[in-house]
């Protein structure tokens, strides 16, 4: 496995920004615009006969369109975006709990004595 492009025309001319770093939030919304696209394609009738038998039995097929698909990217970057806060909570939650812990442990103790 190499980690040169691909002989194509199209990718030639990105070859000069290959490393060129990017943000962290537009690798997130890249993400989720190909999540959005894998979850599309999933729950698509691909199958000419099945699609057909689908019509007959009056099954709702919706078209799905370019819209949806971003809309569905949205709201898995926000999803992804904010993951971030959703650790941070978990782990601050975490400390406070400990440090509740180990303040009250103390006190507890030194009435024990008595």
């Amino acid at each position: 496995m190499t980690d040169e492009l691909p002989e194509n025309d199209d990718f030639k001319a990105l070859e000069t920004i290959k490393d060129v770093p990017i943000a962290p939030a537009h690798g997130i919304a890249a993400i989720a615009l190909n999540m959005a696209l894998k979850y599309h394609d999933m729950s698509m009738v691909k199958d000419g006969q099945l699609y057909q038998q689908y019509k007959l039995e009056g099954r709702n097929i919706t078209c799905i369109g370019l819209e949806d698909v971003f809309e569905t990217a949205m709201k898995m970057e926000a999803f992804l975006l904010g993951s971030s806060e959703r650790i941070a909570k978990i782990v601050v939650d975490a400390l406070s709990i400990r440090v509740e812990d180990d303040t009250q442990s103390p006190q507890d103790s030194e009435g024990s004595h008595d």
